[in-house]
């Protein structure tokens, strides 16, 4: 199911439930990952409401999102230490990208992954991306079955995480979200390069 993001960007941080999403994963973040200093990549921006809660900790963040819309929206909070990049995260883009030059800290995913079509593949740029030591650390929808589409389980993310070679890779449910469609479970998963 494809969406078309640019649609929803204009409205994207007056919807309560993404604004509440954002914060709860900052929340969960920050008891997790110490950002101060950090060199940090935001993959799946969208708006920026993460990067903007992160921006003023972190060293320096490079925001990528494939949606222009969503970025337009980012560049009008006029972040001083983001660096906005509209386009997909793939291995030409890494290669040729001069915001991917040097390795990351932490790479964030906020309500990302489940959308992916290549989940594997995806993390293993992501991986390749990280610093020794760096974090990779998403959130996503709670699968109730494990196919569930726009939803991660948890035993298959550590599973892919693992296999790519994180060394360290934990899932937990640190929150729940309430919209209109019912109330969802967030999963929050957590590797370790």
């Amino acid at each position: 199911m494809a969406i078309n993001w640019d649609e929803h960007a204009e409205h994207w941080d007056t919807d309560e439930a993404t604004s509440i999403f954002a914060e709860e994963a900052y929340s969960s973040l920050i008891k997790t990952f110490n950002i101060k200093g950090k060199h940090v990549l935001d993959f799946g921006c969208g708006t920026g409401l993460l990067s903007q809660k992160m921006s003023p900790e972190a060293k320096d963040i490079v925001a990528l999102d494939y949606s222009e819309a969503m970025i337009e929206q980012l560049d009008n909070k006029a972040l001083p230490n983001v660096e906005a990049v509209v386009d997909t995260l793939t291995r030409g883009l890494v290669a040729i990208h001069p915001a991917f030059r040097n390795q990351f800290d932490l790479v964030v995913a906020s309500s990302v992954c489940g959308f992916l079509t290549n989940y594997v593949d995806t993390c293993d740029i992501v991986y390749s991306l990280l610093e020794e030591g760096g974090h990779f650390i998403h959130w996503d929808w709670l699968a109730v079955e494990p196919e569930e589409e726009m939803a991660m389980d948890p035993d298959y993310v550590e599973r892919v995480l693992l296999g790519i070679g994180f060394k360290q890779v934990e899932t937990t449910v640190p929150f729940e979200i309430t919209t209109k469609q019912g109330v969802f479970k967030v999963m929050m998963a957590v590797a370790v390069k």
